[in-house]
């Protein structure tokens, strides 16, 4: 759902994706460049899409899992909004790939 990308020299590109029933694929759902992947900028970004959903009439995103690489920023800022606000708290059916 959530990869890393190089599209800006020097910064990281997030990108989160969700697979949609209906289409039967991927769709690119939020975009953003960071000069750091740390937990700040990623919990800015989830943030924001958060924002924007419920602008958009979806108030509760029911993410059915997450998937990201082994940096531990991406799984403790997916905790912390997602989750129980503890990262070293898991998060109760929520697939961790």
């Amino acid at each position: 759902m959530f990869n890393h990308v190089k599209c800006v020299a020097r910064w990281t590109t997030m990108v989160c994706h969700v697979y949609n029933l209906m289409y039967c694929k991927m769709l690119t759902i939020a975009i953003c460049d960071v000069q750091f992947e740390d937990i700040e900028a990623q919990q800015l970004m989830w943030t924001k899409l958060n924002e924007m959903m419920l602008k958009h009439k979806f108030p509760k995103p029911n993410f059915k899992g997450f998937m990201a690489d082994n940096t531990r920023a991406n799984w403790n800022t997916v905790t912390i909004v997602y989750g129980s606000r503890d990262p070293f708290i898991k998060m109760v059916n929520k697939e961790h790939t």
